[in-house]
């Protein structure tokens, strides 16, 4: 694995979720959650100083990117006891990938 890969942990969204249900408990509802974190990106991309055609091509790539990620996740959990949640997982996106 490089140095780069993104290291996705079972702690690191634990930590996420609880900073997400800190400021709004209605975070402890997944699709809540979820939508703080997509909130998230869509600000952040927008803050980029890239020409928006670039940064709405970004957006596209990304969720391309976490499409990417949950058929990832899927499958291991398929391949796993149906009682065991993946714990881990691992990747980069960089701009331009698709």
């Amino acid at each position: 694995m490089s140095d780069d890969s993104l290291q996705l942990s079972g702690d690191l969204i634990e930590k996420l979720q609880g900073v997400l249900q800190e400021a709004d408990p209605r975070a402890r509802e997944p699709i809540v959650g979820v939508q703080y974190l997509a909130a998230v990106i869509g600000f952040l991309v927008a803050q980029m100083p890239e020409p928006v055609a670039q940064r709405k091509d970004y957006l596209s790539q990304l969720a391309q990117f976490t499409d990417s990620v949950f058929v990832d996740v899927e499958s291991r959990k398929q391949s796993a006891a149906p009682a065991q949640p993946p714990q881990e997982a691992s990747g980069v996106w960089r701009p331009g990938d698709a």
